[in-house]
């Protein structure tokens, strides 16, 4: 048994080194010149669902871009939304024709945010689109470097990393520490190891003709995790899917621990169908946790403590190096304590994503067929 833990706490550490290389390599890399302005046009597509303390400044943040021509969609599903009237207010101070705001009712399909691109579609003016959460915050350089990073002749898709906003609970705090901790070094991982065959969804950027070539929206409006599938479509297409170092900042919510759990275990079986043979590999880069079980396992022999510190220290160190030198995030250095809970929860989540492929999104259950399709359970 030590044996095994040892081997499985090498090969764990030996991953917890690879992502701190490829962060380092990734985030040096220079970003793209931005397009002059003048140059090809963008159209900005914002699905928008609810109102938080945030949301206008986000949603402003993509009025007050350096580039020209381009436009901003928000597509909104429910005109009884409480964010309708902040759209109109952003409309009418805006220039003519830069904000138009679509009401979007019909369901098309089981993926609420793709139902609202599929109505917003037909209304785009340019041949270059953006499709960005509601909850994204970017800087006004953003969309002359997509538009930069667009211009090569077989680039298809661009998406960039990201980083969580201002955490104010647990459950928010753990989530950061998993975006910084694990996600986006996982990211600069593949980046290297396999190349970047998906997109992250905060922020994507591609072109009509990439679109067109995978069937449009249409393609994506039963998946869960349309921005990988976006990416992977794309892909297949025969198009090159890169990933920028343009970091972006998302609202972090005020999550509950049953929050976190319940979004961190869809987001687990997620990718475990999306990517199976990554995932189950996924399992082995749990350092912190083969090195604890060392520990027990060796009798609480002070060697094997020390294994677990050490460890632990470059676990801070990785976790530490991404939100802060990377990432240029905001969550506070005490929030790094939290790290061992999250490393143990992380595993316990990673052997829970075999035991069903049932998702709770927004309210409604699915099962997650062997593609990553939603099939609606109780209706």
């Amino acid at each position: 048994m030590i044996t095994l833990l040892l081997l499985l706490l090498s090969a764990a550490l030996v991953y917890q080194v690879l992502a701190l290389v490829s962060l380092g390599r990734f985030f040096r890399r220079p970003l793209p010149a931005p397009a002059p302005p003048g140059s090809r046009g963008i159209t900005v597509f914002k699905p928008v669902a609810g109102r938080d303390r945030e949301t206008e400044e986000c949603l402003r943040s993509f009025l007050t871009q350096d580039y020209h021509p381009y436009q901003v969609l928000f597509g909104v599903a429910d005109p009884g939304d409480p964010v309708v009237p902040l759209l109109e207010k952003l409309q009418k101070s805006a220039p003519p024709g830069l904000v138009e705001v679509v009401l979007c009712p019909e369901n098309l399909g089981h993926n609420p945010k793709v139902s609202i691109l599929r109505q917003l579609a037909p209304r785009a003016r340019y041949d270059l689109m953006v499709v960005a959460d509601g909850d994204v915050k970017v800087d006004p350089d953003f969309l002359g470097r997509v538009a930069g990073a667009l211009s090569g002749p077989r680039t298809g898709l661009i998406s960039c990393t990201y980083r969580a906003g201002r955490s104010d609970s647990l459950g928010s705090r753990l989530e950061a520490l998993t975006i910084s901790a694990d996600f986006i070094p996982s990211v600069a991982v593949a980046h290297y190891v396999e190349g970047i065959r998906f997109a992250l969804g905060a922020t994507m950027a591609f072109t009509r003709t990439a679109l067109e070539r995978i069937g449009g929206f249409a393609a994506l409006k039963d998946y869960l995790a349309d921005d990988y599938q976006l990416g992977w479509h794309i892909h297949q297409a025969g198009f090159e899917v890169k990933l920028l170092p343009y970091v972006v900042e998302t609202v972090n919510p005020r999550m509950s621990f049953k929050d976190y759990l319940a979004h961190q275990l869809r987001w687990a079986r997620t990718y475990r169908v999306c990517r199976p043979k990554g995932y189950f590999a996924y399992g082995v880069t749990h350092a912190l946790i083969f090195a604890l079980a060392l520990w027990l396992a060796s009798g609480m022999a002070v060697w094997a403590l020390g294994l677990a510190g050490a460890t632990l220290f470059w676990r801070g160190g990785l976790a530490w190096f991404s939100e802060v030198l990377c990432l240029k995030g905001s969550l506070p250095l005490p929030a790094l304590v939290l790290l061992p809970l999250k490393d143990l929860l992380s595993f316990g989540l990673w052997l829970a994503s075999f035991l069903g492929n049932e998702v709770v999104w927004q309210g409604r259950r699915f099962r997650l067929n062997r593609e990553g399709v939603l099939e609606p359970l109780g209706e």
